[in-house]
């Protein structure tokens, strides 16, 4: 849509008077002026129209772009807020309030088509303001650590950076997200490495078995005051002795303690049972493992997995140096970076267990008087969300802005967000206030970011002519007479029709670094992100992103793994001695 070229104003009737008076003085009926006051005056005036009209002209073309889309006036006035591009028609800044910040946003686009680029702009800014940051990046590109690195350098906070990186132990500081909550909530957070199953009764039976153990196992471990990781947990739901070992030191320390008495109670369900020979009270009354692991199913493996190798090397600590709620309440800069090319399935399930982490953080948060809430407003912004997003993440996005939270994700089409659930996309869509499209390259997303963005009616003219022309005579006539007649019509047409705003077409042609930004269902801009780069000399002086750990006091643990050996070799022998008691018992008739 063209921009029209608009006189008005003080100035601009200045112009035009001066140059109807040059047009006069130029009559005959004022020979006697002087010629020069008339090329003055029609000199001036035609100057400034002249330099209106130049300024237009580089208004319209001053951002080369395939989209011929005009942008909003609405928030190119104010230059309070973030600013997220320039317009491509006017190359006005566009600052996106603070206070709409609050009101969260998402960030669609193809690969490589400025995401990113975006998301450094937002993250620089909100260090900027002394804010606090969460970023899950899943590309562990170096460069983008280091960018970040250097811009917290630059703004002096780079003791306020926190590096969460379970691919690489040596530039990661410590993080434990199953060790803050009460039981309920950490099991919760379990919970996230186990698909949903509300549609599935018989698997949502072993599900919410599942969460009665970890509950059960967490809040003795938490009555005891003793510390925990993952493979604590993942001993204790695999292995007999360690379980009766927390039964003894429970009813010895705390006997009456109700903690003592649920253990107790859960672990009842799963003693004896070994088979029809089971007759001796000492397999009658130990925990039959085999019958609880099918009760826990797979979180065994999977809580191992994150507590040993690289990943335990992180997530062992008993006092971690980041705490996600204390991160949020100081205004850290956490970034969680995600190994997803060489572990894919085991970094995207350690990203559902700190996205619930940070549920919970946001749910403490719901707690404190207002004033005691983040201010400037905490940004997270989470990269490839599609890829571990889950039905409860739905939960943030409703309740964040009351915490002083702003949720940005980030992902490459609405058909991952589908995939979590039927209603999740439209949750996510009627929770973000600002939407931003980058290109996309397959056609169903293109058409769902059009739809999103709405319609519009449009006025279609049409202009249609018609001529005729006839001639006739009498077959039988005393003189020759006839008639001869022509006409001619034209008729214009005009109908309304409704049209995307901006077409499909459009979305998949949008360039590489510029995007359409939708404010609150209404207001329409086309921008260019601007990209940030450090300057060289600056980020040398600077150097590559580095790890300023954190000491944390000592905290008394479980340290089921430092005794792994000993109760493994234990059941084993036990198990062996069981087998050859049963073997050697007589049989009895029936």
């Amino acid at each position: 849509m063209a921009r029209k070229f608009r006189l008005g104003g003080a100035e601009d009737a200045a112009a035009l008077t001066a140059i109807g008076a040059a047009a006069t003085l130029s009559s005959p009926y004022f020979s006697h002026a002087p010629v020069l006051a008339g090329l003055a005056l029609a000199a001036t005036g035609a100057g400034w129209i002249g330099k209106r009209l130049s300024e237009t002209l580089y208004e319209q073309n001053l951002i080369q772009s395939k989209l011929n889309l005009a942008s909003s006036d609405t928030l190119s006035i104010s230059q309070d807020g973030m600013l997220l591009g320039y317009r491509t028609d006017t190359g006005e800044p566009v600052h996106l309030p603070y206070e709409a910040l609050s009101r969260h946003g998402l960030i669609q686009g193809g690969s490589g088509k400025g995401k990113t680029t975006l998301a450094k702009l937002m993250m620089l800014q909100q260090i900027q303001r002394g804010g606090g940051l969460l970023f899950v990046d899943a590309k562990m590109d170096s460069d983008d650590i280091n960018t970040i690195y250097q811009f917290a350098s630059w703004c002096g906070r780079t003791q306020d950076l926190w590096v969460i990186n379970p691919g690489n132990p040596n530039e990661s500081h410590t993080y434990n997200p199953i060790l803050y909550g009460d039981p309920d909530e950490v099991a919760d957070r379990m919970l996230a490495l186990i698909p949903a199953s509300e549609d599935n009764p018989g698997a949502d039976y072993y599900r919410q078995s599942t969460k009665q153990g970890l509950t059960t196992l967490v809040g003795a471990l938490q009555a005891l005051g003793w510390a925990y990781n993952f493979i604590d947990l993942s001993i204790l739901i695999t292995n007999q002795k360690a379980l009766t070992d927390l039964e003894r030191q429970m009813r010895k320390a705390i006997p009456y303690h109700p903690a003592t008495k649920s253990l107790s109670l859960f672990l009842e369900q799963y003693r004896g049972g070994y088979g029809k020979n089971d007759q001796d009270h000492n397999m009658q009354t130990q925990i039959n493992i085999k019958r609880l692991k099918e009760v826990f199913g797979g979180i065994g493996s999977r809580l191992h997995s994150f507590g040993t190798g690289k990943f335990g090397e992180v997530t062992h600590s008993y006092s971690p140096q980041v705490q996600m709620y204390e991160g949020i309440r100081q205004n850290k800069i956490i970034v969680l970076r995600l190994p997803t090319m060489g572990k894919p399935e085991a970094a995207f399930s350690f990203a559902k267990m700190a996205l619930a982490d940070f549920r919970t953080a946001i749910s403490w948060l719901q707690l404190l008087p207002i004033d005691q809430r983040p201010d400037p407003v905490f940004l997270a912004l989470l990269d490839e969300f599609g890829s571990y997003a889950m039905q409860s993440t739905a939960q943030p996005m409703e309740q964040g802005r009351s915490a002083g939270v702003s949720l940005w994700p980030m992902f490459q089409t609405y058909g991952q967000l589908e995939k979590i659930g039927r209603e999740f996309k439209q949750i996510i869509n009627a929770n973000t206030d600002t939407k931003i499209y980058f290109a996309v390259g397959d056609q169903v997303g293109a058409e769902e970011a059009s739809m999103i963005i709405g319609e519009t009616n449009i006025v279609k003219e049409g202009i249609s002519t018609t001529s005729r022309e006839s001639d006739s005579t009498p077959k039988v006539a005393v003189a020759p007479e006839g008639g001869v007649s022509d006409d001619a019509a034209v008729g214009i047409s005009e109908s309304e029709e409704k049209d995307f705003r901006v077409t499909p077409d459009d979305i998949k042609k949008i360039p590489k670094g510029q995007c359409v930004m939708l404010h609150q269902g209404d207001d329409l801009f086309h921008l260019v992100v601007p990209m940030i780069v450090v300057d060289k000399n600056l980020a040398k002086e600077i150097g590559p992103a580095r790890v300023h750990h954190i000491r944390t006091r000592p905290v008394k643990g479980c340290d089921y793994f430092k005794d792994a050996n000993k109760y493994l070799s234990t059941e084993k022998s036990q198990t062996e001695g069981g087998r050859k008691s049963a073997a050697s018992r007589p049989q009895q008739s029936e």
